[in-house]
């Protein structure tokens, strides 16, 4: 009796201190940070959706690198993406080009020998978001889920893509993977610039700055970027769906929104606007799914049509209202990304880019299902538990 009391004791202790832990973190973090969105770069942006197609892409600007190379991802896996990614990076190391490479720690999952050789070869590896005191739990739920890539500082990338096989459709049991990543010329590489050397130089300093902005010409499309740091993208995000007066079109693999994003996408139903969700068959995450029922079936219930890509994996984080405005980048459309998570998103009004964006969102439309309101009232039951289970947390979903 005595020692079961003592472990209700210690298992209250640890929820109230967690829950004080997160809660003031939170506090603080509000307080502190604020999203910030540039003004407009004009820059000339291509979309990649394959990944095959996006790492030929990058090793190729890496090999053709002359001065610098700044790399940046959530998760570096040391396979064989990876260690193809890790060789082209010492390569240039070794022959005298500055390579900076930074990692989320919780994303990291390098081997010993890999980031042995990364610093034998004179790569400056670092990880972000490293666990910090005083609010120790809060920390280790914030990461940082920017994936950056600027060489030379005339070349950038920013989008939803990994360093690891599953993105290259190498996972069987995902299959093949969409995401959409974008690669950038023009002035707008200076604000992918900024953002990377700003979350590098919280670990280790970036001496000689001046030299990675190098003058770069004006592209046709206009691009704002929006980096968040945990706080301001709920607001961009429901700036554009109040503004929306025809269509909103949101691809992301987890759906779990605010309260105030549900009754807006709600609001935006009622008043005519035609509302499409495309999230993934597949599951990543063992409570994402069920997190995410009770979210989609009031959508459903407003009049949004819901789909489920059955292809393989569906990761890209898009966000197109009236056909006129694109928010696409690093954010998922969930709680994580929206309060805990360093993001950042471009966001363009430029025709060309959006018209590439809504032909492979249609594409993918077809290799998906409807999902209806009554295939959702037949889930099994215990389905319905386990999203009774995952309803306290959906703030770290």
């Amino acid at each position: 009796m005595l020692l079961l009391l003592m472990i209700i004791t210690i298992g209250c202790a640890i929820f109230f201190w967690l829950r004080f832990d997160y809660q003031f973190g939170l506090t603080h973090l509000r307080k502190h940070e604020s999203g910030n969105i540039t003004s407009s770069y004009p820059s000339t942006a291509s979309l990649l959706s394959d990944g095959e197609a996006l790492f030929a892409c990058l090793l190729a600007d890496i090999a053709k690198a002359k001065d610098h190379i700044h790399i940046q991802f959530y998760i570096f896996r040391s396979d064989g993406i990876g260690k193809r990614v890790i060789q082209a990076l010492c390569d240039k190391a070794e022959q005298g080009i500055t390579v900076r490479l930074l990692i989320d720690q919780f994303g990291c999952k390098l081997s010993k020998s890999d980031k042995k050789a990364l610093k034998q070869a004179g790569v400056h590896f670092q990880t972000s978001s490293r666990i910090q005191t005083p609010w120790i739990f809060f920390s280790m739920n914030r990461r940082n889920h920017r994936k950056l890539s600027c060489i030379d500082g005339r070349i950038g990338y920013i989008g939803g893509f990994n360093v690891g096989d599953e993105y290259l459709g190498r996972n069987p049991f995902f299959g093949h993977w969409r995401d959409f990543h974008i690669r950038l010329t023009g002035t707008g590489v200076h604000a992918i610039q900024s953002q990377f050397m700003s979350d590098f130089e919280k670990v280790e300093a970036i001496p000689n700055q001046s030299r990675l902005f190098p003058p770069l010409e004006e592209g046709s499309q206009h691009i704002q970027f929006f980096s968040t740091q945990g706080v301001g993208l709920e607001k961009q995000y429901l700036d554009l769906i109040h503004s929306a007066t025809q269509s909103i079109s949101i691809g992301t693999p987890y759906f779990i929104p605010t309260k105030a994003l549900q009754k807006a996408l709600v609001e935006a139903c009622q008043r005519g606007v035609q509302v499409t969700i495309l999230l993934p068959e597949k599951a990543d995450h063992p409570f994402v799914k069920h997190a995410a029922t009770p979210f989609i079936i009031t959508i459903i219930q407003a009049g949004a049509i819901v789909h489920h890509y059955y292809r393989g994996f569906y990761h890209v984080k898009v966000l197109v209202v009236d056909h006129a405005t694109c928010l696409i980048g690093t954010a998922n459309f969930d709680q994580r990304s929206l309060h805990l998570n360093n993001e950042m998103s471009c966001v363009t009004n430029n025709e060309a880019f959006i018209n590439d964006v809504e032909i492979l969102f249609q594409r993918d439309l077809e290799r998906s299902i409807t999902i209806t309101e009554e295939s959702l009232k037949k889930r099994p039951k215990l389905d319905r538990l386990k999203e009774k289970a995952t309803k306290p947390l959906i703030n770290f979903l």
